[in-house]
């Protein structure tokens, strides 16, 4: 039995320190000059990721459970717009900020170079994957594959956790006790448009 829990400390001391040298790294980055060319590229690359890569995988994934959600086509339409209509504003939004106020690219490898609590920031912590996610379930409802919602589902545990086990202890260690604040009276992915 102790040989098991020996492993289970030596797995969990590797999983921790794996996250640390990805902060790290992340960290070291954020205090990086990018050129005007480096930030376009990343950006360029990170937009094709987002706009085609992922609808793509969605796709594919799809075809793996191709069970249909909406029997009427129409059905799928209407969720399939609402979508697009909520999600693509968010990111184009979270996109703009992050390019014209932060002085970054929604890339982390070109991160923002200053904290962003306002703009779409001042609403949602995570508006970019607010708006992704909206993006992704617009597909899915086209696609209309089972296999495409259990993608997006899939999709959001994963973002949910790199941003709870990395971006935020990222940011924690950029921007101290002012980021401390700001994640005590923001929400995390549902936007309050009160203050």
């Amino acid at each position: 039995m102790r040989v098991i829990s020996l492993d289970v400390q030596q797995l969990h001391n590797k999983k921790t320190e794996m996250f640390e040298k990805a902060i790290g790294y992340l960290v070291r980055r954020s205090g990086k000059e990018f050129t005007p060319k480096y930030k376009t590229i990343a950006t360029i690359l990170g937009a094709i990721l987002f706009i085609a890569g992922w609808p793509a995988l969605l796709y594919g994934v799809g075809l793996l459970f191709p069970g249909e959600v909406f029997p009427a086509a129409s059905g799928k339409y209407v969720i399939a717009a609402l979508s697009f209509a909520v999600g693509i504003p968010w990111m184009l939004w979270a996109i703009w900020w992050q390019l014209s106020r932060g002085k970054g690219t929604p890339v982390p490898i070109v991160p923002t170079q200053t904290f962003l609590p306002s703009g779409p920031y001042q609403y949602v912590r995570n508006p970019m994957i607010v708006g992704h996610l909206f993006y992704l379930l617009g597909w899915a409802a086209l696609f209309n594959y089972m296999g495409g919602f259990w993608f997006v589902l899939f999709f959001a545990v994963i973002m949910v956790l790199e941003i709870k086990l990395i971006e935020e202890k990222e940011l924690e260690q950029r921007f101290g006790g002012a980021y401390r604040q700001y994640k005590k009276m923001t929400p995390f992915v549902i936007p309050r448009f009160r203050q």
